[in-house]
């Protein structure tokens, strides 16, 4: 079933521009952080969230689509926004994935439910401002 239209939703036009393309970039990355957030909601524990695989896998995939977003985003546009914290977005799988083909379950719920408000907070006013000028 496909997902409701979140309020991030921005159009899929088709830019040659870096900057469109890493601001599009960013506020799919907030897209992401916001339904992984919005998906553990209704958990309460790491043990909850692993016992729904559903509701589970839902969340670490969109952890894994927001961190690939993060690494997406170029040096340059990282430059010229020195205030988000770049260092902790792009660090997001390494705190989920423990090895190689295992999603910790304890990382996954603290970051989601922790970690990841916060950075969506940071986030938010800047995909605003992004939104507005479009």
């Amino acid at each position: 079933m496909p997902r409701p239209q979140h309020e991030y939703h921005h159009n899929e036009r088709r830019h040659d521009d870096q900057l469109f393309r890493d601001q599009t970039t960013l506020i799919r990355l907030l897209e992401h952080l916001d339904h992984a957030v919005e998906d553990a909601s209704t958990t309460h524990s790491p043990d909850d969230l692993f016992a729904d695989r559903v509701r589970f896998n839902s969340v670490a995939m969109e952890m894994t689509q927001a961190q690939e977003c993060a690494r997406r985003l170029s040096e340059d546009y990282r430059r010229i926004m020195p205030n988000l914290p770049w260092a902790e977005l792009r660090a997001l799988r390494n705190a989920l994935v423990h090895d190689y083909d295992e999603i910790d379950v304890e990382s996954l719920y603290d970051t989601v439910t922790q970690d990841v408000p916060a950075l969506a907070t940071r986030l938010r006013p800047v995909v605003a401002a992004i939104l507005r000028e479009t």
